[in-house]
């Protein structure tokens, strides 16, 4: 007699080709064989011959299994306990590979490394700001122009240009 796991019969249609082994109902809603046995003793129904009706056995399982205990399919996703283990593996694989390319010096801080944009961005705004202030008496005197007049000017000027560059998206810097 072969097992049909993973397709239920049509409603009404309850034949013996239609049942499980304890082992194909552990597989089909995600438990072990050893499980499938605590929940017979526990009042799962089982046909005469041993073998268990996946319907009935997923509405047993729905109404008497506490849901948040249950890591059974009983409504026939995928959500055993083997597709749990391979993302939980997963993540631990991305995990690993993540350490090993930061001990290598592959990756950088993201936190760290956009402080030390921003504090670099801030030291040189400052810089071209008290640029104007060192060089307007030296472009007053090469041209004979107010001192006033040639501050204001390079003052605007300067934080035009500082305001353009601010502007600027860190993605349109890259090549």
């Amino acid at each position: 007699m072969q097992e049909t796991q993973g397709f239920l019969p049509i409603s009404g249609a309850s034949t013996s080709t239609a049942t499980l082994s304890k082992k194909g109902f552990g597989e089909a809603i995600g438990v072990s064989p050893g499980r499938v046995s605590q929940m017979i003793t526990a009042g799962l129904p089982v046909e005469p011959n041993g073998r268990i009706d996946p319907a009935r056995g997923r509405a047993w399982v729905a109404d008497n299994v506490d849901p948040n205990r249950r890591r059974a399919s009983v409504d026939g996703s995928p959500l055993g306990f083997a597709s749990s283990r391979a993302e939980r593996e997963a993540a631990d694989a991305k995990t690993a590979r993540l350490k090993a390319e930061r001990l290598e010096g592959n990756l950088l801080d993201r936190k760290a490394t956009l402080m030390a944009i921003e504090t670099r961005a801030r030291a040189e705004r400052d810089a071209w700001i008290s640029w104007v202030n060192r060089v307007a008496p030296e472009v007053a005197t090469e041209t004979n122009a107010d001192l006033g007049a040639v501050v204001a000017l390079l003052d605007r000027l300067v934080r035009d240009q500082l305001a353009t560059l601010a502007e600027m998206t860190i993605e349109g810097l890259a090549p």
